[in-house]
Protein backbone atom coordinates (compact mmCIF):
# COMPACT_ATOMS: atom_id res chain seq x y z
CA UNK A 1 0.00 0.00 0.00
CA UNK A 2 2.69 2.47 1.06
CA UNK A 3 4.57 1.58 -2.05
CA UNK A 4 2.05 2.25 -4.24
CA UNK A 5 1.41 5.31 -2.43
CA UNK A 6 4.94 6.30 -3.71
CA UNK A 7 4.83 5.00 -6.69
CA UNK A 8 1.82 7.31 -7.87
CA UNK A 9 2.64 10.65 -5.85
CA UNK A 10 6.61 10.75 -6.78
CA UNK A 11 8.94 9.92 -9.14
CA UNK A 12 12.49 8.40 -8.17
CA UNK A 13 15.31 9.09 -10.41
CA UNK A 14 18.19 6.66 -10.57
CA UNK A 15 21.91 8.34 -11.03
CA UNK A 16 24.37 6.68 -13.02
CA UNK A 17 28.52 7.62 -11.62
CA UNK A 18 28.83 10.43 -9.29
CA UNK A 19 25.71 12.54 -7.98
CA UNK A 20 25.50 15.52 -8.03
CA UNK A 21 25.55 16.76 -4.40
CA UNK A 22 23.99 19.76 -2.26
CA UNK A 23 25.95 22.63 -2.43
CA UNK A 24 26.29 25.71 0.24
CA UNK A 25 24.32 29.15 -0.80
CA UNK A 26 26.21 30.77 -4.38
CA UNK A 27 28.98 27.99 -4.50
CA UNK A 28 29.53 26.43 -7.62
CA UNK A 29 28.14 22.64 -8.04
CA UNK A 30 30.86 20.35 -9.13
CA UNK A 31 30.40 16.90 -10.82
CA UNK A 32 32.47 13.58 -11.89
CA UNK A 33 33.09 15.56 -15.34
CA UNK A 34 34.33 19.44 -13.68
CA UNK A 35 36.40 18.23 -10.41
CA UNK A 36 37.84 21.36 -8.04
CA UNK A 37 41.79 21.24 -8.31
CA UNK A 38 42.45 23.06 -5.74
CA UNK A 39 40.47 24.43 -1.91
CA UNK A 40 40.26 28.25 -2.07
CA UNK A 41 41.78 29.41 1.48
CA UNK A 42 41.61 32.28 2.68
CA UNK A 43 43.83 34.11 5.62
CA UNK A 44 42.62 35.96 8.17
CA UNK A 45 44.93 38.59 10.00
CA UNK A 46 44.19 40.84 12.59
CA UNK A 47 47.01 43.29 13.52
CA UNK A 48 47.05 46.46 16.67
CA UNK A 49 47.55 50.19 15.64
CA UNK A 50 50.10 49.95 18.87
CA UNK A 51 53.23 49.42 19.00
CA UNK A 52 53.15 46.18 17.55
CA UNK A 53 56.35 43.76 17.25
CA UNK A 54 57.48 42.15 14.05
CA UNK A 55 56.17 38.78 15.02
CA UNK A 56 52.47 40.20 14.93
CA UNK A 57 52.72 42.89 12.06
CA UNK A 58 50.47 42.16 9.55
CA UNK A 59 53.65 41.87 6.88
CA UNK A 60 55.07 39.23 8.51
CA UNK A 61 51.97 37.44 9.00
CA UNK A 62 51.08 38.13 5.38
CA UNK A 63 54.31 36.98 4.56
CA UNK A 64 53.76 33.70 6.64
CA UNK A 65 50.63 32.34 5.09
CA UNK A 66 51.61 33.32 1.56
CA UNK A 67 54.52 31.23 1.70
CA UNK A 68 52.34 28.35 3.80
CA UNK A 69 49.74 28.33 1.02
CA UNK A 70 51.65 28.40 -2.15
CA UNK A 71 53.80 25.61 -0.56
CA UNK A 72 50.84 23.27 -0.76
CA UNK A 73 49.88 22.10 -4.43
CA UNK A 74 46.46 21.35 -3.53
CA UNK A 75 45.96 24.76 -2.16
CA UNK A 76 45.23 28.33 -4.04
CA UNK A 77 44.74 31.75 -2.37
CA UNK A 78 41.92 33.73 -2.33
CA UNK A 79 42.80 36.74 -0.18
CA UNK A 80 44.20 37.76 2.88
CA UNK A 81 41.74 39.45 4.73
CA UNK A 82 43.55 41.83 7.84
CA UNK A 83 41.67 44.79 10.80
CA UNK A 84 43.39 47.10 12.43
CA UNK A 85 40.92 46.97 15.73
CA UNK A 86 40.59 45.97 18.81
CA UNK A 87 39.65 41.61 19.06
CA UNK A 88 37.06 41.67 21.27
CA UNK A 89 34.40 42.69 18.34
CA UNK A 90 34.09 41.13 15.70
CA UNK A 91 30.69 43.52 14.21
CA UNK A 92 33.50 46.49 14.26
CA UNK A 93 35.76 44.62 11.91
CA UNK A 94 35.30 44.97 8.78
CA UNK A 95 37.25 43.14 6.60
CA UNK A 96 35.98 40.27 9.06
CA UNK A 97 32.78 41.10 7.98
CA UNK A 98 34.07 40.61 4.59
CA UNK A 99 35.61 37.42 4.82
CA UNK A 100 32.81 35.89 6.74
CA UNK A 101 30.00 37.03 3.74
CA UNK A 102 32.70 35.38 1.29
CA UNK A 103 32.38 32.21 2.86
CA UNK A 104 28.89 32.42 2.84
CA UNK A 105 28.74 33.39 -0.85
CA UNK A 106 31.17 29.82 -1.30
CA UNK A 107 34.34 31.29 -2.23
CA UNK A 108 35.74 30.44 0.31
CA UNK A 109 36.68 26.55 1.21
CA UNK A 110 38.62 26.86 4.36
CA UNK A 111 40.23 29.39 6.64
CA UNK A 112 43.66 29.98 8.16
CA UNK A 113 44.66 31.84 11.14
CA UNK A 114 48.01 32.47 12.64
CA UNK A 115 46.16 32.40 16.42
CA UNK A 116 42.88 32.22 18.42
CA UNK A 117 44.11 35.48 19.81
CA UNK A 118 44.47 37.39 16.18
CA UNK A 119 40.99 35.35 15.25
CA UNK A 120 38.78 37.00 18.29
CA UNK A 121 39.37 37.76 22.11
CA UNK A 122 35.64 37.55 22.66
CA UNK A 123 34.61 34.09 23.68
CA UNK A 124 31.09 34.24 21.84
CA UNK A 125 32.42 35.93 18.74
CA UNK A 126 35.22 33.34 18.45
CA UNK A 127 32.63 30.12 18.76
CA UNK A 128 29.63 31.76 17.07
CA UNK A 129 32.09 32.14 13.44
CA UNK A 130 33.58 28.94 14.12
CA UNK A 131 30.28 27.40 14.01
CA UNK A 132 29.00 29.31 11.41
CA UNK A 133 31.72 28.17 9.50
CA UNK A 134 31.48 24.71 10.48
CA UNK A 135 27.98 24.53 9.47
CA UNK A 136 29.08 26.14 5.59
CA UNK A 137 31.38 22.80 5.89
CA UNK A 138 34.23 24.90 5.97
CA UNK A 139 37.67 23.98 8.24
CA UNK A 140 39.03 27.02 10.69
CA UNK A 141 42.83 26.11 11.24
CA UNK A 142 44.93 28.02 13.82
CA UNK A 143 48.31 27.10 12.69
CA UNK A 144 50.10 28.45 15.95
CA UNK A 145 47.80 25.95 18.16
CA UNK A 146 47.48 23.55 15.50
CA UNK A 147 43.35 23.26 15.96
CA UNK A 148 41.41 22.43 13.18
CA UNK A 149 38.06 23.52 13.70
CA UNK A 150 36.77 20.27 11.81
CA UNK A 151 37.98 18.07 14.46
CA UNK A 152 35.75 15.91 17.31
CA UNK A 153 38.46 18.17 19.60
CA UNK A 154 38.83 21.52 17.67
CA UNK A 155 35.98 23.29 19.45
CA UNK A 156 37.05 22.22 22.73
CA UNK A 157 40.56 23.54 22.36
CA UNK A 158 39.18 26.72 20.78
CA UNK A 159 36.71 27.56 23.84
CA UNK A 160 39.21 27.07 26.05
CA UNK A 161 41.91 29.16 24.15
CA UNK A 162 39.50 31.57 24.00
CA UNK A 163 38.68 31.97 27.16
CA UNK A 164 42.43 32.59 27.66
CA UNK A 165 42.53 34.90 24.92
CA UNK A 166 39.21 36.77 26.75
CA UNK A 167 41.04 36.75 30.15
CA UNK A 168 44.62 38.37 28.45
CA UNK A 169 42.20 40.87 27.06
CA UNK A 170 40.71 41.50 30.53
CA UNK A 171 44.01 41.83 31.81
CA UNK A 172 45.85 44.47 29.03
CA UNK A 173 42.30 46.72 29.56
CA UNK A 174 42.88 46.55 33.72
CA UNK A 175 46.74 47.39 32.95
CA UNK A 176 45.80 50.08 30.19
CA UNK A 177 43.36 51.73 32.55
CA UNK A 178 45.34 51.95 35.93
CA UNK A 179 48.26 53.30 33.43
CA UNK A 180 45.67 56.08 32.57
CA UNK A 181 44.95 56.58 36.34
CA UNK A 182 48.72 57.32 36.55
CA UNK A 183 48.51 59.71 34.15
CA UNK A 184 45.67 61.48 35.61
CA UNK A 185 47.32 61.37 39.08
CA UNK A 186 50.22 63.33 37.71
CA UNK A 187 47.70 66.01 35.85
CA UNK A 188 48.54 64.60 32.37
CA UNK A 189 46.10 64.49 29.54
CA UNK A 190 44.94 61.19 28.00
CA UNK A 191 42.19 62.17 25.86
CA UNK A 192 39.22 64.05 24.66
CA UNK A 193 41.13 67.01 23.31
CA UNK A 194 41.81 66.27 20.15
CA UNK A 195 38.51 68.06 18.88
CA UNK A 196 38.07 70.84 21.41
CA UNK A 197 37.51 74.07 19.90
CA UNK A 198 40.59 76.28 20.52
CA UNK A 199 42.69 73.97 21.32
CA UNK A 200 45.29 71.44 20.44
CA UNK A 201 47.44 69.11 21.27
CA UNK A 202 51.19 69.45 21.29
CA UNK A 203 53.84 66.80 20.88
CA UNK A 204 54.47 66.58 24.51
CA UNK A 205 50.91 66.13 25.28
CA UNK A 206 49.87 69.27 26.72
CA UNK A 207 47.33 72.28 25.28
CA UNK A 208 47.99 75.40 22.64
CA UNK A 209 45.57 77.93 22.13
CA UNK A 210 44.40 78.06 18.66
CA UNK A 211 44.03 82.13 18.67
CA UNK A 212 41.36 82.02 15.74
CA UNK A 213 39.55 78.84 17.38
CA UNK A 214 40.04 80.76 20.50
CA UNK A 215 38.28 83.75 19.04
CA UNK A 216 34.98 82.45 18.15
CA UNK A 217 35.23 80.27 21.89
CA UNK A 218 35.41 84.31 23.86
CA UNK A 219 32.36 85.33 21.32
CA UNK A 220 30.20 82.50 22.54
CA UNK A 221 30.87 83.39 26.41
CA UNK A 222 30.39 86.84 26.14
CA UNK A 223 27.03 86.00 23.92
CA UNK A 224 26.04 84.14 26.62
CA UNK A 225 26.39 86.24 29.41
CA UNK A 226 25.05 89.21 27.25
CA UNK A 227 21.90 87.26 27.45
CA UNK A 228 21.40 85.26 24.11
CA UNK A 229 20.48 81.70 24.81
CA UNK A 230 22.43 78.28 23.72
CA UNK A 231 20.34 77.75 21.12
CA UNK A 232 20.08 81.39 19.48
CA UNK A 233 23.96 81.65 19.88
CA UNK A 234 24.02 78.27 17.59
CA UNK A 235 21.57 79.90 15.15
CA UNK A 236 23.75 82.75 14.92
CA UNK A 237 27.14 80.87 13.95
CA UNK A 238 25.22 78.89 11.24
CA UNK A 239 23.55 81.67 9.72
CA UNK A 240 27.06 84.01 9.47
CA UNK A 241 28.91 80.44 8.26
CA UNK A 242 31.57 80.83 11.44
CA UNK A 243 34.18 77.99 10.17
CA UNK A 244 34.79 75.74 13.24
CA UNK A 245 36.07 72.68 11.18
CA UNK A 246 39.14 70.60 12.75
CA UNK A 247 40.76 67.68 11.79
CA UNK A 248 41.40 64.40 13.72
CA UNK A 249 43.69 62.31 14.98
CA UNK A 250 42.85 60.69 11.49
CA UNK A 251 43.93 63.51 9.59
CA UNK A 252 40.13 63.86 8.37
CA UNK A 253 38.96 67.50 8.17
CA UNK A 254 35.60 67.35 9.50
CA UNK A 255 33.17 70.26 9.80
CA UNK A 256 32.06 71.45 13.19
CA UNK A 257 28.03 71.73 13.55
CA UNK A 258 27.05 74.47 16.13
CA UNK A 259 24.16 72.74 17.61
CA UNK A 260 22.52 73.86 20.75
CA UNK A 261 24.44 70.70 23.05
CA UNK A 262 27.57 71.54 21.06
CA UNK A 263 27.30 74.77 22.67
CA UNK A 264 26.76 74.09 25.99
CA UNK A 265 29.44 71.45 26.40
CA UNK A 266 31.70 74.53 25.49
CA UNK A 267 30.74 76.47 28.16
CA UNK A 268 30.54 74.02 30.32
CA UNK A 269 34.19 72.71 29.85
CA UNK A 270 36.52 73.80 32.17
CA UNK A 271 39.46 73.43 29.89
CA UNK A 272 38.29 77.05 28.66
CA UNK A 273 39.48 78.48 32.49
CA UNK A 274 42.84 76.92 32.13
CA UNK A 275 41.67 73.79 34.86
CA UNK A 276 41.20 70.06 33.97
CA UNK A 277 39.34 67.87 35.29
CA UNK A 278 40.04 64.23 34.69
CA UNK A 279 38.44 60.70 34.15
CA UNK A 280 34.78 62.21 33.21
CA UNK A 281 33.89 59.10 31.81
CA UNK A 282 35.30 55.51 31.99
CA UNK A 283 34.67 52.11 30.54
CA UNK A 284 31.65 49.64 31.87
CA UNK A 285 32.28 46.91 29.74
CA UNK A 286 35.86 46.07 27.99
CA UNK A 287 34.47 43.78 25.42
CA UNK A 288 31.64 46.26 24.16
CA UNK A 289 33.47 49.42 24.73
CA UNK A 290 30.80 50.58 26.11
CA UNK A 291 31.30 54.42 27.90
CA UNK A 292 29.41 56.38 30.91
CA UNK A 293 29.79 59.24 32.87
CA UNK A 294 31.40 58.93 36.06
CA UNK A 295 29.63 59.76 38.81
CA UNK A 296 31.35 58.36 41.65
CA UNK A 297 32.54 55.26 40.58
CA UNK A 298 35.40 55.85 39.98
CA UNK A 299 37.77 58.60 41.29
CA UNK A 300 38.16 62.38 39.55
CA UNK A 301 41.30 64.69 39.26
CA UNK A 302 41.27 68.37 39.39
CA UNK A 303 44.25 69.99 37.61
CA UNK A 304 44.08 73.68 38.51
CA UNK A 305 45.95 76.21 35.97
CA UNK A 306 47.26 73.38 33.92
CA UNK A 307 47.62 75.16 30.33
CA UNK A 308 47.11 78.81 29.40
CA UNK A 309 43.11 79.57 29.38
CA UNK A 310 40.81 81.42 27.26
CA UNK A 311 38.56 82.48 29.14
CA UNK A 312 39.44 83.83 32.68
CA UNK A 313 38.23 81.76 35.68
CA UNK A 314 35.88 84.88 36.97
CA UNK A 315 34.18 84.63 33.58
CA UNK A 316 33.82 80.87 33.38
CA UNK A 317 32.29 81.09 36.88
CA UNK A 318 29.50 83.59 36.31
CA UNK A 319 28.78 81.99 32.85
CA UNK A 320 27.71 78.91 35.51
CA UNK A 321 26.07 81.10 37.39
CA UNK A 322 23.88 82.39 34.55
CA UNK A 323 22.99 78.90 33.54
CA UNK A 324 22.18 77.49 36.39
CA UNK A 325 19.67 81.08 36.46
CA UNK A 326 18.24 80.59 33.24
CA UNK A 327 17.18 76.53 34.03
CA UNK A 328 15.46 77.80 37.08
CA UNK A 329 14.07 80.69 35.66
CA UNK A 330 13.55 78.95 32.41
CA UNK A 331 10.18 80.69 31.34
CA UNK A 332 12.07 84.47 31.26
CA UNK A 333 13.50 82.81 27.82
CA UNK A 334 11.10 81.01 26.27
CA UNK A 335 10.22 83.52 24.41
CA UNK A 336 13.41 84.99 23.42
CA UNK A 337 13.94 83.93 19.93
CA UNK A 338 10.34 84.99 18.55
CA UNK A 339 10.71 88.47 19.74
CA UNK A 340 13.46 89.74 21.53
CA UNK A 341 11.39 92.24 23.81
CA UNK A 342 9.44 89.37 24.81
CA UNK A 343 9.67 88.87 28.66
CA UNK A 344 10.92 92.36 28.99
CA UNK A 345 7.99 94.60 28.61
CA UNK A 346 5.61 95.24 31.33
CA UNK A 347 2.39 97.32 32.29
CA UNK A 348 3.22 100.14 34.74
CA UNK A 349 -0.35 99.70 36.27
CA UNK A 350 -1.03 96.24 37.59
CA UNK A 351 2.41 94.37 36.83
CA UNK A 352 1.51 91.86 34.34
CA UNK A 353 3.47 91.18 31.12
CA UNK A 354 2.79 93.25 27.55
CA UNK A 355 2.09 90.53 24.64
CA UNK A 356 2.48 91.68 21.38
CA UNK A 357 -0.41 91.13 19.20
CA UNK A 358 -0.76 92.08 15.81
CA UNK A 359 1.70 94.88 15.81
CA UNK A 360 0.62 96.13 19.19
CA UNK A 361 2.12 95.59 22.66
CA UNK A 362 -1.49 94.65 24.76
CA UNK A 363 -1.08 93.95 28.87
CA UNK A 364 -1.63 90.29 29.82
CA UNK A 365 -4.49 90.90 32.61
CA UNK A 366 -6.35 92.96 30.40
CA UNK A 367 -5.99 90.50 27.51
CA UNK A 368 -6.85 87.34 29.23
CA UNK A 369 -8.96 88.21 32.46
CA UNK A 370 -9.55 84.51 33.32
CA UNK A 371 -5.84 84.10 33.62
CA UNK A 372 -5.32 87.06 36.12
CA UNK A 373 -8.47 87.18 37.71
CA UNK A 374 -9.04 90.29 40.86
CA UNK A 375 -7.08 92.25 37.93
CA UNK A 376 -9.25 94.65 36.36
CA UNK A 377 -6.00 97.00 34.49
CA UNK A 378 -7.28 99.79 32.56
CA UNK A 379 -3.74 100.48 30.50
CA UNK A 380 -4.27 100.63 26.59
CA UNK A 381 -2.19 99.25 24.09
CA UNK A 382 1.00 100.62 22.77
CA UNK A 383 1.96 100.53 19.33
CA UNK A 384 5.65 98.30 18.42
CA UNK A 385 6.86 101.36 16.43
CA UNK A 386 5.63 103.79 19.57
CA UNK A 387 7.43 101.23 21.83
CA UNK A 388 10.67 100.91 19.25
CA UNK A 389 11.28 104.67 19.12
CA UNK A 390 11.28 105.17 22.63
CA UNK A 391 13.69 102.53 23.04
CA UNK A 392 16.17 104.32 20.76
CA UNK A 393 15.35 107.56 21.94
CA UNK A 394 16.74 105.81 25.42
CA UNK A 395 19.95 105.09 23.94
CA UNK A 396 20.54 107.95 22.55
CA UNK A 397 20.26 109.95 25.91
CA UNK A 398 22.50 107.51 27.75
CA UNK A 399 26.09 109.55 26.64
CA UNK A 400 25.03 112.64 28.86
CA UNK A 401 24.25 109.91 31.45
CA UNK A 402 28.44 108.42 31.40
CA UNK A 403 29.67 109.81 35.00
CA UNK A 404 26.62 107.94 36.52
CA UNK A 405 27.72 104.88 34.98
CA UNK A 406 31.46 105.59 36.06
CA UNK A 407 30.53 106.30 39.56
CA UNK A 408 27.98 103.22 39.60
CA UNK A 409 30.46 100.72 38.90
CA UNK A 410 33.47 102.39 41.41
CA UNK A 411 30.57 101.95 44.13
CA UNK A 412 30.07 97.99 42.89
CA UNK A 413 33.48 97.82 42.84
CA UNK A 414 34.80 98.97 46.22
CA UNK A 415 31.69 98.52 48.21
CA UNK A 416 30.36 95.40 46.79
CA UNK A 417 33.32 93.21 44.97
CA UNK A 418 36.27 94.03 46.88
CA UNK A 419 34.62 93.52 50.45
CA UNK A 420 32.71 90.06 48.99
CA UNK A 421 36.57 89.32 48.05
CA UNK A 422 37.59 89.59 52.03
CA UNK A 423 34.43 88.03 53.32
CA UNK A 424 35.33 84.86 51.00
CA UNK A 425 38.72 85.04 51.71
CA UNK A 426 38.27 84.99 56.03
CA UNK A 427 35.41 82.12 55.49
CA UNK A 428 37.98 80.01 53.83
CA UNK A 429 40.73 80.76 56.31
CA UNK A 430 38.43 79.88 58.88
CA UNK A 431 37.10 76.60 56.98
CA UNK A 432 40.18 75.42 56.81
CA UNK A 433 41.47 75.62 60.17
CA UNK A 434 38.16 73.83 60.99
CA UNK A 435 39.16 70.84 58.97
CA UNK A 436 42.22 71.16 60.35
CA UNK A 437 40.86 71.03 63.96
CA UNK A 438 38.66 67.99 63.00
CA UNK A 439 41.80 65.60 62.35
CA UNK A 440 42.64 65.76 65.61
CA UNK A 441 39.75 66.39 67.57
CA UNK A 442 37.88 63.49 69.83
CA UNK A 443 35.17 61.37 68.55
CA UNK A 444 32.77 63.35 71.04
CA UNK A 445 33.80 66.80 69.45
CA UNK A 446 33.39 66.07 66.19
CA UNK A 447 29.75 66.82 65.78
CA UNK A 448 30.11 70.22 67.06
CA UNK A 449 32.74 70.37 64.55
CA UNK A 450 30.98 69.41 61.76
CA UNK A 451 27.99 71.51 62.29
CA UNK A 452 30.24 74.52 62.84
CA UNK A 453 31.83 73.20 59.36
CA UNK A 454 28.03 73.48 57.73
CA UNK A 455 27.57 76.75 59.26
CA UNK A 456 30.79 78.12 57.59
CA UNK A 457 30.17 76.37 54.28
CA UNK A 458 26.86 77.58 54.40
CA UNK A 459 28.01 81.11 54.89
CA UNK A 460 30.40 80.77 52.43
CA UNK A 461 27.88 79.97 49.70
CA UNK A 462 25.37 82.37 50.44
CA UNK A 463 28.60 85.21 50.07
CA UNK A 464 29.65 83.84 46.48
CA UNK A 465 26.52 83.94 45.02
CA UNK A 466 26.61 87.46 46.65
CA UNK A 467 29.54 88.55 44.74
CA UNK A 468 28.61 86.50 41.31
CA UNK A 469 25.67 89.30 41.30
CA UNK A 470 28.24 92.22 42.01
CA UNK A 471 30.39 90.73 38.86
CA UNK A 472 27.27 90.03 36.70
CA UNK A 473 26.48 94.40 37.61
CA UNK A 474 30.11 95.26 36.91
CA UNK A 475 29.63 93.47 33.81
CA UNK A 476 27.04 94.65 32.56
CA UNK A 477 28.14 98.58 33.47
CA UNK A 478 30.72 97.98 31.63
CA UNK A 479 29.18 96.34 28.37
CA UNK A 480 27.07 99.73 28.67
CA UNK A 481 30.49 101.69 29.17
CA UNK A 482 31.90 99.96 26.15
CA UNK A 483 28.66 100.37 24.32
CA UNK A 484 28.34 103.97 24.62
CA UNK A 485 32.37 103.68 23.36
CA UNK A 486 32.07 102.58 20.20
CA UNK A 487 28.75 104.80 19.30
CA UNK A 488 31.36 107.05 19.27
CA UNK A 489 34.20 105.89 18.01
CA UNK A 490 32.63 103.13 15.01
CA UNK A 491 33.62 99.73 14.54
CA UNK A 492 32.00 96.73 12.44
CA UNK A 493 29.96 94.18 14.19
CA UNK A 494 32.00 91.58 15.72
CA UNK A 495 35.08 92.95 15.62
CA UNK A 496 36.81 91.36 18.09
CA UNK A 497 39.97 92.96 19.45
CA UNK A 498 41.63 89.42 19.89
CA UNK A 499 45.54 89.22 21.49
CA UNK A 500 47.88 87.16 19.38
CA UNK A 501 48.27 84.60 21.57
CA UNK A 502 44.35 84.15 22.31
CA UNK A 503 45.25 83.52 26.03
CA UNK A 504 42.94 85.67 28.51
CA UNK A 505 43.42 85.48 32.16
CA UNK A 506 41.87 88.87 33.31
CA UNK A 507 38.34 89.87 33.29
CA UNK A 508 38.92 93.23 32.24
CA UNK A 509 40.99 91.46 29.32
CA UNK A 510 37.84 89.80 28.47
CA UNK A 511 35.67 92.49 28.60
CA UNK A 512 38.13 94.35 25.37
CA UNK A 513 38.51 91.70 23.52
CA UNK A 514 35.04 90.41 22.95
CA UNK A 515 33.75 93.82 22.92
CA UNK A 516 30.50 93.74 20.23
CA UNK A 517 30.30 96.51 17.69
CA UNK A 518 27.97 98.91 16.10
CA UNK A 519 27.27 101.75 14.22
CA UNK A 520 29.11 105.17 14.95
CA UNK A 521 26.36 108.11 16.18
CA UNK A 522 22.78 108.10 17.41
CA UNK A 523 20.44 105.23 17.25
CA UNK A 524 17.96 105.58 14.86
CA UNK A 525 15.98 102.02 15.04
CA UNK A 526 17.51 100.14 18.29
CA UNK A 527 18.31 96.36 16.95
CA UNK A 528 17.48 93.20 18.29
CA UNK A 529 21.45 92.97 18.97
CA UNK A 530 21.00 95.87 21.83
CA UNK A 531 17.60 94.49 23.24
CA UNK A 532 18.99 91.48 24.17
CA UNK A 533 22.50 92.41 25.22
CA UNK A 534 21.83 95.82 27.24
CA UNK A 535 17.63 95.44 28.15
CA UNK A 536 16.37 94.72 31.49
CA UNK A 537 13.30 95.37 31.72
CA UNK A 538 10.28 98.37 30.04
CA UNK A 539 7.71 99.38 31.83
CA UNK A 540 4.83 100.87 30.02
CA UNK A 541 2.44 103.62 31.60
CA UNK A 542 -0.22 105.75 30.40
CA UNK A 543 2.04 109.26 30.37
CA UNK A 544 5.74 107.96 30.19
CA UNK A 545 7.82 104.41 29.32
CA UNK A 546 10.80 103.71 31.76
CA UNK A 547 13.47 101.40 29.95
CA UNK A 548 15.97 100.09 32.69
CA UNK A 549 19.36 98.34 31.61
CA UNK A 550 21.21 95.39 32.45
CA UNK A 551 23.67 98.06 34.31
CA UNK A 552 21.17 99.57 36.96
CA UNK A 553 20.49 102.62 35.43
CA UNK A 554 16.86 103.62 34.37
CA UNK A 555 15.96 106.33 31.12
CA UNK A 556 12.36 108.07 31.38
CA UNK A 557 10.67 108.68 27.93
CA UNK A 558 7.40 110.60 28.05
CA UNK A 559 4.60 109.30 25.96
CA UNK A 560 2.81 111.58 23.25
CA UNK A 561 -0.46 112.64 24.20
Amino acid sequence: MIAAQMNSASRVRVLRGNPVQPTRRGQRQETATEPRLKKRVAAYCRVSTDHEDQETSFEAQQKHFKSLISENPAWELVGIYADEESGTRAAKRDNFMRMIGDCESGKVDMVLSKSISRWARNTLDSLKYIRKLKALEIPMIFTKEGINTMDSSGELLVTIMSSIAQQESASISQNVQIGVRYHYQEGKICSGVHRLLGYERTPDGSLAIVPEEAEIVQRIYRDNLDGYSIKHISEMLQEEGVDGSKTTVTGIEMPRVWSPSGIQYILENEKYAGDLLLQKYYTVDFLTKKVARNTGQLPQYFVENSHDPIIPKEIFLQVQDEMARRRHFWQDFRYSHSNALASKVYCGNCGSPYRKVQGTWRCEAKLNKKRHPGIDCTMESVKDSELREALAAAFNQLPERKMELVRLEERLHWGGLVRADEVLQALEEEIEAVQAAAQDAEETEKPEINRKLRDLQGRWAEASEQRAVYADKVLQIRNLTDRLKVMEEGQDRYAYLLSPTGKCDKAETFYRLTRPACEEGRITECSEDDIIRYLERVDIYPDRITVTFKAGIAVEIERAE
